[in-house]
Formats: C-alpha cells, structure tokens, sequence
C-alpha cells in the first residue's frame, strides 16, 4: 500500500516539478519476441536419431515514455507472454505492468525508482495437483550519488512479494546493493555489492531462509584517454 501512496504522490507532483518546462509528447515503444527450441529425441531400435519441437515462446511489449522535463522521465511498459511446451508440462502465460520514474535532482543526485506487477497463469497444475499461479509484486529504487566529478557511489535495495495461490511456496525476497566507480587519469575502478536475503511469507509458507552475498571488482584502463 505504501509503494502505491509513494507513487500517486510522484505523478501528482509531476506538473508542478515540470511547470517551468514545455511537457513533450509521450513516444510509443512496441516490442515482439518469439523463440522456438527443439530437443533431440531419442530413437527406436533401428531408427536414425530425430530433432523435434519441444517448446515456443511469445511476447508483445508495449513501453510509453514521457519525458516531462530535461531532469524528469517516466516510463510504462506492460508485456503479455505465452509460454508452451510440447514434450513435457509446464504451459504458462503472464501478463505485467511496470511504471518506473528516473529524476535528476541535482547535477550530482539522480534517483530512479520502479514497480512491477506480474501475473502468472499455469496450465496445469502442480504434482500434488495444487495450482502454480502466483502474484509477483515488486518495488525497487536506487540513489547515485557524485560527491566529486569522477566518482559515483550507487546504493539500491528491491523488495519481492511471491504470492503463491499455493500458500506453502510464498516467500519474499529483499536485495541490497552498492556500486562505487571512480576514474583516475585514464583508469576507471569499480566495485560492487549485493546482499539477497529470501524468506518466508505468512504462516502456511514453507521456504527456508536464505542470504546470499555476491561480489564483484573491474578495472577499464583506456590508454587512449
């Protein structure tokens, strides 16, 4: 409830943080994306090995952007998607939404932050004939930071809610995450950090806690700079 307050009181604000500014139409994005995979079959005695179909995938993407200003841009995209396999179970469809604001505050202070809304349908049901479907909710933002004109410092956090119509496989899902870059001479370091902490959600859950932490460092040295 909290994101949805959070996010009618951005758009609410966006004509009055815009207002000194000529509001361009918005632009249409539409996507299509098909994939097809196939399985080697194994053959009867006496038969040469075949390929056939296994499965096909379909998606349609539709994204709006509207860039209120120089420093403020918002975004919808909403995708439909049909999953279907031929040699085994597991058919699905899902359909989502997912608003997202990018605000340059400052010329050292951006802030971006998103929501999503996934609806996932399966065709069959489970193995002890319970349903798959579930309701993913998502929240995310992220801060970046340039103290000074070569370095940006990253914080993020994402929040998931897996709501299951099956009440044993609900878990939520909170990640937390830096990122550092810092450029010297023709030298760019950068460093990151992201810490995954997946729990149960309600009493009927069954999903055991996890943490997981992940690391990582790179350099780009460029000696044409």
């Amino acid at each position: 409830m909290k994101y949805r307050i959070v996010l009618i009181v951005v758009l609410f604000l966006l004509p009055i943080l815009c207002q000194a500014q000529e509001i361009k139409l918005p632009v249409f994005f539409l996507y299509y994306d098909c994939g097809l995979g196939s399985e080697e079959i194994t053959p009867e005695e006496g038969e040469e090995e075949q390929i056939e179909a296994s499965s096909q995938r379909h998606k349609v993407t539709l994204r709006i952007k509207e860039e209120w200003s120089d420093e403020l841009t918002t975004n919808l995209y909403t995708a439909v998607s049909r999953k279907e396999y031929y040699l085994q179970s597991g058919s699905y469809n899902y359909f989502y939404l997912n608003p997202d604001v990018a605000w340059k505050i400052t010329d050292r202070i951006k802030w971006y932050t998103g929501f999503r809304s996934k609806f996932t349908f399966y065709d069959e049901l489970d193995s002890d004939s319970l349903s798959k479907d579930f309701t993913s909710l998502l929240a995310k933002t992220n801060f970046t930071f340039k103290p000074v004109d070569k370095l940006k410092i990253i914080p993020s956090f994402q929040s998931v809610f897996d709501l299951y119509q099956n009440e044993a496989k609900t878990q939520t899902t909170q990640t937390f995450g830096l990122r550092i870059t810092s450029t010297i001479d023709n030298v760019r370091v950068g460093g990151r950090y992201k810490g995954i902490l997946r729990s149960s959600l309600g009493d009927e859950s069954t999903v055991p806690l996890r943490f997981n932490n992940e690391f990582g460092v790179n350099v780009n040295w460029d000696p044409n700079k």
